[in-house]
């Protein structure tokens, strides 16, 4: 059995972008990690992980203080590649999206929201690994649960989805995703890192901040260093998707 886990960052006032990221790992694998993961937490005398909190409560900006050997993140790092096999993400620019796209004018269609362009993105991407790389093995979706967004407004697109997919991707049998809270599980919470992370990434590259000199910029490349997908939307690439949703609904 696989299992991927993923986890959301980003909101429109404070972040340019809309991340969603995530790992993929079998059972066993998965076992380790959080094994591992929770002895690294006791160690540091924390009882959960959320990279925000963590890196505010703890270091700030600059390069050295988060790269210190013993500090939560870069353990809790070495335990993520350590365990993992692949990675997945997709950003979306929040300008860009509500540009082309005017989600606030169509509350009818709520698949032109961000969020559930970027879940379906990401479930495209998954589908695409998984038809190539694991197409006879049995694979378990786990979201973060959201606070702004309804699961079942998320999910009200898979009938559809999961009919385009049985044409792009015939045989492919990839379970309905699930929802749940990342306090306690250490899967969600790697793919919390993962997500801030990259979303860390994007705001400093926003604010022409020397992505060189910055310890987030260093430690999404080893966040990443195993197999991964990841789709950065462009503003041109989100004016095309706009084009092709408005003639389908024409």
């Amino acid at each position: 059995m696989l299992r991927i886990y993923i986890d959301d960052s980003g909101k429109s006032d404070h972040s340019p972008v809309l991340v969603l990221a995530g790992y993929l790992s079998d059972n066993v694998r998965w076992t380790d990690l959080e094994s591992e993961w929770r002895a690294i937490l006791a160690d540091q005398k924390m009882t959960k992980f959320h990279a925000a909190e963590a890196w505010r409560g703890a270091y700030g900006s600059g390069l050295k203080a988060p790269l210190v050997r013993d500090s939560a993140f870069v353990k809790l790092l070495n335990c993520i590649t350590s365990h993992v096999d692949y990675a997945f993400a997709v950003s979306i620019p929040f300008e860009s999206h509500d540009h082309w796209f005017q989600p606030k004018q169509f509350p009818e269609l709520p698949s032109l929201r961000i969020y559930s362009m970027a879940f379906y993105g990401l479930m495209t991407q998954i589908h695409q690994y998984l038809y190539k790389r694991h197409f006879d093995k049995p694979v378990e979706l786990i979201f973060d649960e959201q606070g702004g967004e309804s699961t079942a407004r998320v999910l009200s697109g898979m009938k559809e989805f999961r009919r385009l997919a049985s044409t792009d991707f015939p045989g492919l049998n990839v379970s309905t995703p699930s929802f749940k809270s990342d306090d306690g599980c250490p899967g969600l919470q790697a793919a919390d890192m993962l997500a801030w992370l990259l979303r860390r990434d994007a705001y400093n590259a926003a604010g022409q901040v020397d992505r060189t000199q910055t310890a987030e910029a260093l430690m999404l490349g080893e966040a990443v260093s195993m197999p991964s997908t990841i789709k950065i939307w462009s503003d041109d690439d989100l004016r095309l998707a706009a084009e092709s949703v408005a003639n389908a609904l024409r």
